[in-house]
């Protein structure tokens, strides 16, 4: 070996161990079984913790979970307070999250008023939602008395009484038409107690009554109805309590020192309680009100909605107290932690939310290691095949190759998500890419007639220039696609990114320096493979170009009029809002079944027909994807599906619902938007810059021409989408992204050739040295192709059904791309060249002309 290599060697040596010590602490956790990591967490927590903060993290889709983005509503809130108030409530959030139990939750905040929450591992998915979503309003107010009640409600039953029902009003006239005509309200209500009650089938009527402005007007300023926040009494004959309290509150819960849930005793023996303690201002204030009013009663209202109501029958100097009326201990647990970690500053709503079940995360781990297993045994065999002992050679790198993307993951303690993992079986094809290009150029000079030694190095040194100008074009898709993406989209450009640079690495260092060991024990042969089908070859590509482009512009045609057919293509969930849910059954419902079960899904104050939903098997019969349009999306409406779902198909859906929920998304309207322009924007921006870098790097109609073939490229593959009415998602974006990035991969390589081509072949016609440079590129472009076909059809067939759809595109995208290298952007560069060299002959001509008409003059 010569001396210049062996502080290469010396490096790939120290590469590979800082790889391996990165990656072992991954390697190691997700060795342990489940008592391992009992045990550890019992015994040695610290060792357990310093595994998991240095292992590679799985995203919420390979191991379940919650991603959600809140909005805080700050119309309400002074302008100068809006930072405040939006850093006010992240802590607040992260205070009830580090205590619901949640293990490395992310919570950050997005641009302006958006807060963006992740909850890794999460089971009880809706719990968590409403225990972050629970604005923590306490207030305590004083019932008004029986006497101050009944005139109330004699004056509204006057005036609906007397309202007249016209067509204007026929909602309210289908509200009362089984209510008596003296008294329309209280018709409505049952004695409760020493309360007043809403029946549950009276409930959305009372509450429409008392929400008009004409009734709100009847009721003294100093006064308002309350109902308690859920129904009480036998199942068969339940109510909501009515409560008439003053509007006022005597105290809030800023006031509250201390929270805990506990179970009663005495009278409330047995049932979940919250137990409270005031701060020492409250402990003044409480002894006071409480003193003030004995034998009168006190609503606890959180919310808006009163929990419990007793009666004050001492004055309690202590400041301690009980809130009653909790369901379960979880649910008295949760009202708990709202109270202890305080209120909210703003409303939040959930603009956005992806939930993935633990058992379609495991799934996706599984299909994934199966693909990128398959397609990695593939590789490895043809590259052994093809290329003999220098296959062997480049299958080392390869897998030094995956070793460096983990031990890079692993380092920056990044997140695998499944669409990383899309990225990591894609870079095995790609990577491949580096190798051909230098085994080719080492055949070719090995032809010649050069020395092994000569050969290698005129190998590398002629491939070099070509592999980081293919590289960088993919790396800027890659940039883009990390830039303006989200979530998962984001670990699929981290790891294609990581996976150019280590490709690079391995392909121009590691296997030179291997080289470098055979032949400086004086090799005199070099085993690179016999099998040659594609040299020597001299097809007449730019004979046909016309052919070509006519068709290529007939498919281009078609697709567009398919995308017009269709009023543009058939966007996801991520661009037009909605909600999504992905259910489990134990055994195979057909469509139509569940189909009719949604015919009445009972939201609080309305029932809605969700029949015409899009509702479709989604990859085993079992499994059942039901989507809604924005009109009736939100997290409602996703509740209200599952709750009706599971009363219809008890036996299918029984147990937890961590068990049959493989899947639930939520993007709101505004969400949809901004992803939209962000998708058009990624796009815009990715073509930019690589037109930029190839006409900086070789002339401007290069650049035009690996555009026009890049625009190809994307049409054709958006028009087969659309005439197989294939949905257009994020996913599919970040594929579109690929497509490009690798379409100029091979776009550079043959590019590269021809420029070469024009300085060595001068003296022959411009059509025939393009065409002799495409032939001499032929192996290399059949070879990397038909390696990434092969890895892109193991993720098609064998990566699960959620990265279907992108594997496919995938799959389109590299055989048209391969396609469009070869007799897209030759035909436009021969085109190009033939209407300057008209041009020059032209401006020839005029100028032997004007001579000649000068000479005439002259004599």
């Amino acid at each position: 070996m010569r001396r210049s290599w062996i502080w290469k060697a010396v490096l790939i040596v120290i590469v590979i161990i800082a790889s391996l010590w990165s990656i072992y602490p991954t390697v190691k956790l997700h060795t342990l079984s489940e008592k391992e990591k009992a045990h550890l967490r019992l015994e040695e927590s610290r060792k357990l913790e310093k595994l998991e903060a240095n292992a590679i993290k799985l995203g919420l889709d390979l191991q379940g979970g919650t991603h959600l983005v809140l909005e805080a509503d700050l119309s309400d809130v002074p302008s100068e307070k809006h930072k405040k108030a939006v850093a006010s409530a992240i802590r607040v959030i992260r205070n009830r999250i580090d205590q619901f139990g949640v293990t490395e939750p992310i919570i950050q905040q997005a641009a302006g008023n958006r807060i963006i929450i992740e909850l890794p591992g999460l089971r009880d998915i809706s719990r968590a939602k409403k225990l972050i979503g629970e604005t923590a309003l306490l207030e305590f107010k004083l019932l008004k008395s029986a006497d101050d009640l009944s005139p109330v409600l004699s004056k509204i039953d006057r005036f609906l009484a007397q309202t007249d029902t016209t067509a204007e009003e026929e909602e309210t006239v289908e509200f009362f038409r089984e209510t008596t005509k003296t008294r329309p309200f209280q018709s409505l209500l049952v004695k409760y107690g020493h309360l007043i009650g809403v029946p549950t089938e009276n409930i959305y009527k009372v509450k429409a009554i008392l929400a008009r402005p004409e009734v709100q007007e009847l009721i003294p300023a100093d006064a308002q109805f309350l109902l308690g926040h859920q129904p009480e009494g036998p199942p068969e004959q339940q109510v909501y309590p009515l409560y008439y309290v003053k509007s006022q509150p005597e105290m809030t819960g800023a006031m509250v020192g201390d929270a805990r849930a506990t179970i009663g005793t005495g009278q409330y023996e047995g049932q979940p309680v919250v137990e409270f303690s005031t701060t020492s201002e409250g402990v003044r204030l409480f002894s006071r009100l409480t003193g003030a009013n004995i034998g009168k009663r006190m609503a606890i209202v959180l919310d808006g909605k009163v929990h419990t109501a007793p009666e004050i029958l001492d004055k309690i100097g202590n400041g301690r107290s009980i809130i009653t009326g909790s369901g379960t201990l979880e649910e008295a647990t949760d009202l708990a932690i709202v109270l202890r970690t305080g209120a909210l500053p703003a409303p939040l709503n959930i603009i956005e939310e992806r939930t993935i079940g633990p058992s379609l995360g495991s799934d996706s781990i599984r299909t994934g290691l199966r693909a990128g297993i398959i397609g990695f045994l593939i590789v490895i065999a043809f590259m052994i095949f093809y290329y003999g002992a220098a296959g062997l050679i480049a299958d080392l790198a390869l897998v030094l190759n995956l070793v460096l993307i983990l031990g890079v993951l692993a380092g920056f303690h990044a997140t695998l998500t499944l669409p990383g993992m899309a990225g990591l079986i894609l870079t095995i094809g790609m990577a491949i890419d580096a190798n051909v290009l230098i085994f080719e150029r080492i055949r070719e000079e090995l032809r010649a007639g050069k020395t092994v030694r000569v050969a290698i190095d005129n190998g590398y040194t002629r491939a070099f220039r070509t592999i980081l100008d293919a590289n960088i074009t993919t790396l800027i898709a890659a940039l883009v696609l990390y830039y303006f993406g989200t979530g998962p989209i984001r670990g699929f450009a981290l790891t294609l990114s990581i996976g150019i640079l280590a490709s690079m690495f391995t392909a121009i260092v590691v296997t030179r320096v291997i080289f470098e060991l055979i032949t400086g024990r004086g090799a005199k042969r070099l085993n690179i493979g016999k099998f040659a089908p594609f040299v020597g070859t001299r097809f007449r590509f730019i004979d046909r170009r016309r052919a070509v482009l006519l068709g290529s512009g007939v498919a281009i045609l078609v697709g567009l009029s398919s995308l017009a057919l269709h009023k543009g293509p058939n966007l996801g969930l991520d661009f037009t809002g909605g909600t999504l849910l992905g259910i489990h059954f134990r055994t195979p419902i057909p469509v139509e079944e569940i189909r009719e079960s949604l015919a009445e899904v009972q939201l609080e104050e309305r029932t809605v027909d969700l029949r015409e939903s899009e509702i479709k098997e989604w990859g085993d019969p079992n499994d059942v994807l039901i989507r809604v349009g924005e009109r009736e999306a939100g997290t409602e409406i996703a509740e209200a599906i599952k709750g009706t779902l599971k009363q219809s198909f008890k036996t299918e859906l029984s147990g937890k619902e961590e068990e049959w929920l493989l899947r639930q998304e939520k993007v709101g309207p505004k969400i949809g938007s901004e992803l939209k322009g962000k998708a058009i924007k990624a796009m815009v921006i990715a073509l930019l810059g690589m037109l930029i870098y190839v006409a900086i790097r070789f002339e401007f109609k290069f650049g035009v021409a690996a555009v026009v073939a890049l625009f190809h490229d994307v049409l054709i593959t958006m028009g087969i989408f659309s005439l197989l009415n294939r949905e257009f998602s994020l996913t599919i974006v970040a594929a579109l992204l690929t497509i490009v990035g690798y379409s100029l991969n091979d776009t550079i390589v043959v590019s590269d050739r021809i420029r070469e081509g024009l300085k060595l072949y001068k003296r022959e016609r411009y059509p025939d040295i393009i065409n002799r440079c495409i032939n001499e590129t032929l192996g290399r472009t059949m070879i990397t192709s038909l390696t990434t076909i092969l890895v892109v059809l193991s993720l098609f067939l064998f990566g699960g059904e959620v990265i279907h759809d992108f594997s496919f595109a995938l799959l389109i995208g590299v055989v048209v791309g391969t396609y469009s290298s070869i007799y897209i952007v030759s035909p436009i560069l021969v085109e190009w060249q033939a209407k300057v060299e008209r041009k020059k002959q032209a401006k020839l001509a005029t100028a032997v002309s004007s001579r000649a008409k000068s000479r005439k003059k002259t004599v």
